[in-house]
């Protein structure tokens, strides 16, 4: 019992080893905090009064660790704020009394502030100036026995709103101002079913006040009228606002009551006091409705002004709530860190460093050459230990170029951009090469040079600079040297030398001139094997014009030697005159009684016949040239054989084939 002390702060450090607590008593101080880690040594905690205290808000961890508390008495504060589910931490909670506080907007206005007390069976709201009972108001409490809702000038009760507590026995509640129009019929019907006693008193229309609800029939609970205010315009859901800008929120409400309309405006359910606020008012001519408007106005803006804005108005017969907007107060993206170029070497890491403040807060991107192509994030080289440092490792002259650090909210966007230079030591991304050439060739030497700074490159022949001439000529920005009608003299030891920042690196060449070949050098060369398919061709088309040669001598041996034969009737004359066969060159063969032509029978016809068949067609043969080879290679002339092959005929073969064989 620690009623009455003047405590101020609950804290984990006096509740230091209290493991076995079960009823702590802090009624009557002064307690306006409670951390969020004061009942860790308190589990077995089940009685908690902190009744006439002064607290003004219940946070989402007030009550952590007390899973195990059954009565929490809460009444007589100056509570005007519950976060939402700020009583989940309590599951085992049979009595809340929360009654003489300042939350009429957790009955009036309910969405989930009481989500977690299932085994909550009587709930003490009385004395919170509660209007109206929104139909959410008990969600979730469906194990309640009893509500005491005494003390408040309640005015209207939305439909069903006590439907959501199916186990309820008890309804305390007295109040004179009932709005006794259609929306309460359904509540006559319930609570006369329940058999509830309330003093419920109407207070509108004029000629209901001052009546029991329960005497009051069905048929005379209309809506002819609309006192109660209801909203005709309501502030912007959400609201952007650059930091330092002006914001306005507006209201308006219209009644048919003459009663004046007050308008109270919130911050996360915390009613705002010293606020710039402007409200118009404006009577119909008739004088049966009014209408009213407020305005709230936030002055330049900073992040104390973000948060949920509500407007609250009221008059004698009800409290109607608007939606909440919410206001984000932006803040355009800095940067706190801004990035600076950076030289490193080839090989060593480089690290960009980058960071903004804003609101939201802002997020960082890279970006390379105004894209997304790293080569060192290809080639997992890039790193990112935090937001604000992006490193690269083992740097390489692919990773040079302008980055971009971009933050990036709502807001804006703001970007900076700094250089990445890579050096690099002097190297030759191509050997030099010796070489070896006659004289009056042209000579190219080639120096591919590579560094960060490009290096200059020097070239000396052994060892005195090259001088620009009529035959000396650089190119492609001193990378190569080009010498024409080389000479002996140009033989010697090519130094090409680089040079940057960094560093020198050289390289040589060595060049020999060879003298020019002479005319018997020139045709010796004719006949190695390079020249040797010349050679062979040369030979062919010899072979082929001696084979033309010999066959125009046998053609010209076979014409010569050949007598052509007497034709018709001659030749028996001439034989008949003393002449031999020898003598007229005709040839008989050996088998004489195969030949009759070559014997004198006297007949003639044989012979007479076989020479009509076989001259003219042997000229035929000789003059067309018509020859073949036979097995043996040997050219010959073919004759065709008559009938009766004669010693003519035969002779002239005989003849024919041993010349060709002599040739």
């Amino acid at each position: 019992m620690l009623d009455s002390n003047h405590i101020k702060v609950i804290s984990k450090s006096w509740l230091y080893g209290l493991e076995s607590l079960k009823d702590l008593s802090l009624s009557h101080n002064d307690i306006i905090q409670i951390h969020d880690d004061a009942w860790e040594f308190c589990h077995t905690l089940s009685v908690l009064d902190l009744s006439f205290n002064k607290l003004g808000s219940i946070n989402e961890d007030t009550f952590k660790n007390l899973a195990g508390l059954q009565k929490l008495a809460l009444n007589n504060n100056n509570i005007t704020y519950i976060k939402d589910k700020a009583f989940i931490h309590l599951p085992k909670l049979k009595i809340l009394n929360l009654s003489n506080n300042k939350i009429s907007w957790a009955i009036e206005d309910a969405s989930g502030v009481f989500q977690g007390l299932t085994d909550l069976v009587r709930f003490y709201i009385a004395g919170n100036n509660i209007k109206t009972i929104n139909a959410n108001a008990f969600l979730g409490l469906r194990n309640l026995t009893l509500i005491n809702l005494a003390n408040n000038n309640i005015t209207s009760i939305q439909n069903n709103a006590f439907n959501k507590v199916p186990l309820l026995k008890q309804l305390i509640m007295n109040t004179t101002s009932l709005l006794c129009d259609c929306n309460l019929k359904w509540f006559l019907e319930w609570y006369s079913l329940k058999g509830f006693k309330l003093q419920a008193i109407c207070a509108y229309p004029e000629w209901l006040r001052g009546h029991s609800l329960a005497s009051v029939p069905l048929k005379n609970l209309t809506c002819d009228e609309l006192p109660k205010p209801r909203l005709v315009e309501e502030p912007d859901l959400e609201i952007m606002a650059l930091k330092g800008e002006n914001v306005t929120l507006s209201c308006k409400a219209m009644s048919s009551s003459s009663s004046n309309m007050m308008f109270v405006w919130k911050k996360d359910n915390v009613e705002l006091s010293n606020s710039d606020v402007t409200v118009m008012s404006r009577t119909d001519p008739d004088g049966k409705s009014m209408e009213t408007s407020s305005q709230l106005n936030l002055p330049h803006v900073d992040n104390s002004h973000a948060g949920k804005y509500q407007c609250v108005v009221s008059n004698s017969y009800g409290t109607t709530y608007s939606q909440k907007s919410t206001i984000s107060v932006l803040v355009y993206p800095t940067f706190s860190k801004k990035p600076k170029n950076v030289t490193v070497q080839a090989g060593q890491k480089a690290k960009l460093e980058c960071a903004a403040t804003g609101e939201p807060q802002p997020e960082i991107a890279w970006h390379k050459d105004g894209g997304n192509d790293f080569p060192a994030a290809r080639e997992r080289r890039m790193h990112v230990p935090s937001d604000d440092i992006f490193l690269i490792m083992d740097t390489k002259p692919s990773d040079m170029g302008v980055y971009s650090c971009t933050a990036h909210n709502i807001a804006g966007t703001v970007v900076a951009n700094v250089s990445l230079t890579i050096e690099e030591k002097p190297s030759f991304g191509k050997e030099m090469e010796d070489k070896e050439i006659t004289a009056g060739e042209d000579l190219v030497l080639q120096c591919v040079a590579r560094g960060l700074p490009k290096p200059t490159i020097t070239w000396l022949k052994d060892g005195e600079p090259i001088v620009p001439t009529e035959r000396h000529f650089f190119t492609a920005e001193n990378q190569l040297v080009i010498i024409v009608d080389s000479i002996q003299n140009d033989s010697g030891v090519y130094e090409c030398r680089l040079n940057n920042s960094l560093g020198d690196e050289s390289g040589i060449s060595k060049i020999v001139i060879k003298p020019s070949a002479s005319i018997g050098e020139i045709i010796s060369e004719a006949f190695d094997t390079t020249n040797m398919m010349g050679i062979i061709i040369i030979t062919v088309v010899s072979c082929a014009i001696l084979t033309s040669i010999i066959w125009v001598v046998i053609i010209y041996q076979t014409r010569r030697r050949m007598v052509v034969p007497p034709v018709g009737n001659e030749l028996p004359e001439l034989i008949d005159k003393g002449h031999t066969h020898q003598e007229l060159g005709i040839h008989c063969p050996d088998n004489l009684s195969d030949h009759s032509s070559c014997k004198d029978s006297g007949t003639g016809d044989s012979a007479k016949r076989s020479n009509d068949d076989l001259v003219p067609e042997e000229f035929l043969m000789i003059a067309s040239g018509d020859a073949v080879m036979n097995s043996s290679h040997i050219p010959l002339l073919h004759y065709p054989r008559s009938t009766n092959h004669d010693r003519v005929g035969g002779e002239a073969e005989t003849s024919m084939a041993a010349t060709a064989r002599d040739v």
